[in-house]
């Protein structure tokens, strides 16, 4: 009798270490990559830094803004205000491709998933100069 409840605590504790061992290894993975930045005093069509995405994963592009600055009016985030911002990729000798603007009110916006590998910025489309404290992209 002993030797059975320790045969049966033995494979409750194997069956446990499979199951936690399979559960780790659906965890989504993290983006194939992503950087950390900051904007100060950025311009009508002022670039991003480039970064190289080789759809390596099925995750989105997103980009986030945390403490923004915007010299329009002085509560212009807190009014519902955004920062336009476009993606684009680039293409050698030929006009590049614009996946479209997203409005950014100091938060993260996404581009959802970028299917072609290639090299990645993105361009700041408003009127008013952008400061912000820290931008992380993650694609």
């Amino acid at each position: 009798m002993q030797v059975t409840g320790f045969i049966r605590r033995r494979a409750g504790v194997v069956v446990a270490a499979i199951a936690a061992a399979t559960i780790a290894g659906t965890v989504p993975a993290n983006a194939e990559g992503s950087w950390s930045s900051c904007i100060t005093n950025w311009m009508y069509n002022s670039e991003s830094r480039w970064w190289t995405d080789n759809h390596a994963d099925g995750n989105w592009t997103t980009v986030s803004f945390s403490c923004c600055y915007h010299n329009g009016p002085s509560d212009y985030f807190n009014r519902g205000g955004q920062a336009t911002i476009e993606l684009g990729r680039d293409i050698s000798w030929s006009p590049d491709t614009s996946y479209g603007g997203r409005g950014n009110s100091c938060n993260t916006v996404d581009w959802g998933e970028r299917t072609t590998a290639g090299r990645y910025y993105f361009i700041f489309k408003d009127d008013y100069p952008l400061s912000v404290d820290s931008v992380y992209t993650a694609y």
